[in-house]
């Protein structure tokens, strides 16, 4: 069964709960303030989500395609060359850290305010970090790395490492540190 597009009300709703999610909290966000914030009618959010609950699952699912689009889109444009991809990567979380809709992990954030060990929210955030760490396993792979799935859990920490001292430091030369050490880190798993 096909999903079909969200209206211009779901929308601007996805968007808000977006944001406030992850500028705000999750908890601290309530509906009210999610359908003020995105100037929509309650029956928007039931019609279209189900429940707050459903409209996080979205959100999360909005913020793994970004991801997911840089690795099948916005990559693959920039160059064909797997040890480009992984430098370009950086590149992309420099302008999304730049970028107005830059407010830290959303995955990260909710897990911070859930229940650590039995949360559906940890779940869902572990699988999305699952995927991206296999992408980047991929890449590295490519580019005839040894043990790539060692090397891909480096870059991962490496990200997840930019992403925190950008969202705290609001730098977002934070990419290019670490774009900077992902280069050292190339060029020894190279020479291993």
């Amino acid at each position: 069964m096909e999903s079909t597009p969200p209206t211009v009300a779901a929308e601007r709703l996805l968007e808000s709960a977006r944001r406030l999610f992850c500028r705000e909290g999750i908890h601290a966000t309530g509906v009210s303030r999610l359908l003020s914030d995105a100037k929509v009618a309650r029956r928007t959010l039931y019609e279209t989500y189900g429940s707050k609950e459903n409209l996080l699952r979205a959100v999360f699912d909005r913020e793994a395609a970004m991801w997911f689009g840089w690795f099948d889109q916005a990559l693959p444009q920039r160059t064909d060359d797997p040890e480009q991809r992984l430098i370009f990567l950086f590149d992309l979380l420099e302008e999304w850290f730049a970028s107005g809709r830059f407010f830290g992990c959303l995955f990260t954030n909710a897990v911070a305010e859930h229940d650590k060990s039995s949360s559906w929210v940890r779940d869902l955030a572990q699988a999305h970090f699952d995927r991206v760490h296999d992408r980047i396993e991929q890449l590295a792979a490519a580019c005839g790395l040894p043990e790539p799935a060692w090397v891909a859990q480096q870059i991962s920490l490496l990200i997840d490492g930019a992403i925190a001292s950008a969202m705290v430091s609001r730098n977002a030369r934070s990419a290019q540190v670490a774009r900077s050490i992902l280069l050292t880190l190339l060029r020894e798993a190279k020479a291993a």
